[in-house]
């Protein structure tokens, strides 16, 4: 059996390689047509991330941990930015046992 070849890939800004499959994905959602327009004319987006611990977070915590996540959510291209213009942010939590803890993210284009 051949050996596979790797995901083709792309560089960012930053110099890092992306696979190129992620940035297609993401670019997928950026669909003009079916969205209200946000900043420099590109689509807006929700994004939604929703805490499941096992004890609840000072609200600033909680929100201010966030962004490492819409950092990446931004550099996989899944948004087109994170600032204002681009996205509303809503964190929610909720409290549950120990073994249903998660962290679930949402992202939805603002019709």
């Amino acid at each position: 059996m051949e050996p596979q070849s790797p995901l083709p890939t792309a560089p960012d800004s930053h110099g890092l390689q992306h696979t190129q499959l992620k940035h297609d994905a993401g670019a997928q959602l950026l669909d003009p047509d079916k969205a209200k327009k946000g900043g420099k004319g590109r689509p807006r987006f929700c994004v939604t991330i929703t805490r499941y611990g096992s004890r609840p977070l000072d609200v600033d915590n909680g929100a201010g941990g966030c962004k490492p996540l819409l950092d990446a959510i931004r550099y996989e291209g899944l948004i087109p930015d994170d600032d204002p213009s681009s996205i509303e942010f809503q964190f929610r939590q909720y409290q549950v046992k120990k073994p249903h803890r998660r962290t679930e993210i949402l992202i939805e284009q603002i019709p």
